[in-house]
């Protein structure tokens, strides 16, 4: 792939010297050759955990961006419009890089594993010491790839570090089937190099079941409708082998789903994470804090409150209690009165008007969103509801706001990967196998741990009878266990399910007369927001669920995101395109069949 030489020299160069700084190992990283590190850094186990710590902070993803082109779906009012309404063009989607430069260009990021590769593997440390290491590097490489392969399909396989000042780097793009291939047999060599477990300041690395479980993530995609439209048979299996042996090997080397879903973020390094990125609120160190508590609490605790607010749409993707969906003749479920009876993950990550949430440790505290409160900024208000499960109900309202000079925050990680996925991975492979007893007992562990009752109907399981219909449970299923953690645009797009979207709905209640938002002196008016001599507000102490009082105080209505934009999402949005920068640069790299000028077929 052509780069400009010089600008990339020079990032390889300004990289070492700031990790010798950091290391205060010097001669480690004089550099002798302008196109690389001394050789001398490989033989230093040290200065190697340097390396690779950068490499984690430079490779591993964090909270996926509010509004951001893969975090929108229908189940946030954040999203990316252009997408949402087919207006994404060839410079929309740059996840492969913008420029040059090591920081606008994952072939940098490619290139330090491949140097690191290389490096371990003319070290003179022991087998002990640097196989560990190098399994981190052939994860973080494959890791690389097959994000942008999931995005792209074939990209320009480079697996040996290039010297950028004299070799040819205008390498064409290989095909999906070489880049899937060279992506599984990375994740072998890190699972045979990785242990089972890591411990003390290590915890948090990636280990042997987690390389396995990410390659049976990789050839589930690959058998999926994006890459599999035609359903070749072979790779489900392939895709079922892997991930039955990872699974295997996880339960085996102490993985689990977490007892407590609510808690799954909260706990940190916990037994169901298998691959996240570190935060915290302390260090005020590069990369280490997160903004997330403040943008998702509401005004009142502290917040923004504007962002990651569920959707009506997902509100209504909750089953009952008894796992069956709410359009069951059967389920119970109550259509004035919908958070009764739902699925136990409903509650425990949605926040509606009138429900309990005790953020910071306010014991019985109700959220509120009609139309008028004034305990919350009424343009922050959108969808009428809140998420719950991606903040920390401990924390204090004035803890919220994360600030990179102070830190601040909730510092909770993000769990990129964790046990749950692996499992709905081998239940969704055992389904297309003709496994369905075993997909059932799989999404069966899922529901048990959820809370949902056995009931007349497993968990709500009998509605699936055939590959087909559990298909559908399956992706329903991921939706609300992957709730606002960025998952659902990734299975609506590796299924060709993208046409599932639907204009975002808000469900908003308006106070009803006698009741009034406010604090006003109007005789014979009910002012919610206005306390009593006590402190106590009207609204606090009613009985929403009693229909009565409910339909005697609110009236509801929903209402569409979308204005009068209409959800238009092109097929050829499985596979975008290169950015323009990189057709400019090079004569042999073909654009994505579909987009402008392709001729590249990204199903080979």
């Amino acid at each position: 792939m052509k780069m400009n030489n010089k600008i990339a020299s020079l990032a390889l160069v300004v990289c070492a010297l700031s990790l010798s700084l950091t290391a205060c190992k010097k001669d480690f990283f004089e550099i002798e050759d302008p196109n690389g590190i001394d050789s001398r850094i490989w033989n230093d186990a040290g200065a190697i955990g340097l390396f690779l710590n950068r490499t984690y902070d430079l490779v591993l993803p964090t909270w996926p961006a509010a509004g951001g082109i893969h975090n929108t779906s229908d189940e946030l009012n954040n999203a990316n419009t252009a997408f949402l309404y087919g207006q994404l063009v060839e410079n929309s989607v740059t996840d492969i890089g913008t420029g040059t430069t090591g920081t606008t260009n994952r072939y940098f990021d490619i290139r330090r594993c491949n140097v690191a590769i290389e490096g371990l593997n003319s070290s003179a440390l022991p087998d002990a010491i640097k196989n560990p290491l190098k399994g981190q590097f052939y994860f973080m490489r494959a890791f690389v790839y097959f994000r942008l392969v999931s995005l792209y399909g074939g990209v320009p396989l480079i697996l040996k570090a290039q010297d950028l000042d004299g070799e040819n780097l205008n390498v064409p793009r290989s095909k999906t089937s070489e880049c899937i291939a060279a992506i599984a047999n990375d994740l072998d060599s890190a699972a045979a190099y990785l242990p089972s477990t890591w411990t003390g300041a290590n915890i948090g690395r990636i280990t042997k079941a987690t390389a396995m479980a990410y390659k049976g993530k990789v050839l589930l995609y690959w058998a999926s409708p994006q890459f599999n439209p035609t359903g070749i048979s072979t790779r489900w299996e392939a895709a079922y082998q892997a991930n039955k042996a990872a699974y295997d090997t996880a339960v085996a080397h102490g993985y689990l789903l977490f007892p407590t879903y609510a808690n799954i973020f909260v706990t940190e390094d916990n037994k169901e994470v298998m691959l996240v990125r570190k935060h915290d609120a302390v260090s005020i160190s590069p990369g280490r804090g997160t903004n997330l508590e403040y943008i998702t609490r509401p005004f009142s605790e502290g917040g923004g409150g504007g962002s990651n607010q569920p959707t009506w749409n997902l509100v209504q993707s909750y089953t009952m209690n008894n796992g069956l969906p709410i359009s069951h003749a059967s389920s119970g479920y109550n259509a004035t009165m919908f958070w009764q009876n739902r699925d136990p993950r409903f509650d425990a990550s949605i926040a509606y008007n009138g429900g309990v949430w005790p953020l910071s440790n306010k014991a019985g505290r109700k959220q509120w969103s009609y139309v008028g409160v004034l305990d919350e900024s009424a343009s922050t208000i959108v969808t009428g509801f809140y998420c719950k499960r991606i903040t920390n109900p401990n924390l204090a309202a004035s803890q919220a706001l994360y600030n990179s000079n102070t830190g601040g925050g909730s510092g909770m990680d993000w769990v990129e990967f964790r046990f749950a996925e692996l499992v709905m991975n081998l239940a969704e492979c055992a389904n297309e196998t003709n496994r369905l007893a075993e997909a059932k007992d799989m999404v069966r562990n899922i529901r048990k741990r959820a809370g949902i009752i056995q009931g007349s109907f497993d968990y709500g399981l009998d509605v699936a009878v055939d590959a087909a219909s559990m298909r559908s449970l399956i992706l329903e299923e991921r939706r609300v266990e992957f709730a606002m953690e960025g998952k659902r645009y990734w299975d609506l797009r590796r299924t060709r399910n993208l046409n599932m979207l639907t204009a975002r709905q808000s469900l908003r209640y308006t106070p009803k007369p006698p009741y009034y938002a406010g604090t006003g002196t109007v005789a014979g008016r009910i002012y919610l927001d206005k306390p009593d001599a006590f402190g106590v507000k009207p609204r606090d102490t009613a009985n929403l669920n009693n229909p009565a009082v409910l339909s005697a105080m609110f009236t509801s209505a929903v209402a569409s995101l979308e204005g009068s934009n209409v959800i238009s999402i092109p097929d050829r949005y499985y596979f975008y395109p290169l950015p323009n920068i990189f057709n400019q640069s090079s004569y042999v790299m073909a654009q994505t069949i579909g987009w402008a000028g392709g001729t590249f077929d990204p199903l080979q």
